[in-house]
């Protein structure tokens, strides 16, 4: 892992939950404050728990005052600040029945909430709103994406999509790839779904105060690249530039080796087009976690490539990572 200076130096903005870095605010600023421009602070954990006083979401039993008391004291000298929320995964909301994402096959996924539902949409733009009344300058929609293409089959989702497509709604994912009419529908289905939600998030921001908003999009060979997030997780750049004027690009997030030969960084940077397409029109950023001098040196060569605004920086993966990673990569989790 790199020092958190060396980070700092090197313009990266460091994101900070402290159930990973648990270091007291003042303590953090009197330590970096120096080399502070710009900082991230996760206000809704994965958990589902919130590190401030909310009226929507329950509140974080060990660092429920985390993220308003550090934004405060950040704004306060002259640091600006970012907050990240959660979306799909979230293990407090997920428990519920009503609202769990189920696999092709009737099992629930842990930890992750079904985007096909408006009034989770609603629960999180309420949630994204208490945010932008604390001194940020941004916030970071994180994890709003199906998890892969064997979800969500709950009864909503099918009952949705049965009606829409007039077809039998005890269907799963090998009947429905049998007509590739019908496939491509399901696609549309879940990438509608995505895209409802963040509109209304954002919508719900701008009501209270013009800051920007970063959608996520994931992006690693290990799951084809943009296609791959597309088909997978609902992301798809096309739609989501047309909601988001800045688009959140998570390097290389299950991958855990870097592109080594010519062909396979030339491969790589190909695949980013989409976004060099949208540089005139739309900004960007990029997110990395798990951060290594290698790892960095590679990112800001991206950045260099699709003229990046930042490199936001979570210096350690998050505690679920394999159980994610496992799922992401459809490997049986």
């Amino acid at each position: 892992m790199m020092d958190t200076r060396q980070l700092l130096l090197r313009d990266g903005t460091v994101v900070i939950d402290p159930k990973l870095l648990n270091i007291p605010p003042d303590e953090f600023l009197a330590k970096y404050g120096t080399y502070l421009n710009t900082l991230c602070l996760v206000a809704k954990s994965e958990a589902g728990t919130a590190y401030y006083q909310s009226y929507n979401a329950p509140k974080d039993q060990q660092f429920g005052e985390y993220f308003s008391s550090f934004a405060q004291i950040a704004s306060d000298i002259g640091v600006k600040t970012y907050a990240l929320m959660h979306c799909n995964v979230d293990y407090y909301f997920s428990r519920d029945p009503n609202f769990q994402m189920v696999r092709s096959g009737g099992f629930p996924i842990e930890g992750y909430v079904c985007p096909n539902q408006d009034r989770y949409w609603l629960y999180l733009a309420e949630i994204a709103a208490e945010i932008s009344k604390y001194p940020v300058d941004g916030i970071l929609l994180k994890d709003a994406l199906f998890p892969r293409e064997t979800a969500c089959f709950c009864e909503n989702c099918r009952r949705l999509f049965a009606n829409a497509n007039m077809i039998d709604r005890d269907f799963s994912l090998e009947r429905l790839k049998k007509s590739s009419g019908i496939f491509s529908k399901w696609i549309e289905f879940r990438i509608d779904a995505i895209s409802k939600m963040i509109s209304t998030i954002i919508q719900r921001v701008h009501q209270v105060r013009k800051i920007d908003v970063l959608t996520e999009l994931l992006f690693d060979p290990q799951t084809n690249f943009f296609e791959g997030s597309t088909h997978h997780f609902g992301q798809s750049v096309d739609r989501l530039r047309q909601i988001s004027s800045h688009l959140l690009i998570h390097l290389l997030p299950w991958s855990e080796t870097l592109p080594q030969t010519d062909n396979e960084i030339k491969e790589f940077i190909a695949n980013l087009k989409p976004i060099q397409d949208l540089i005139q029109t739309n900004r960007n950023s990029l997110y990395l976690w798990g951060i290594t001098e290698e790892k960095l040196s590679f990112a800001e060569r991206i950045k260099t490539v699709l003229r990046s605004q930042q490199i936001f920086i979570q210096e350690r993966e998050p505690l679920t990572l394999l159980d994610r990673r496992s799922l992401h990569l459809g490997l049986g989790v």
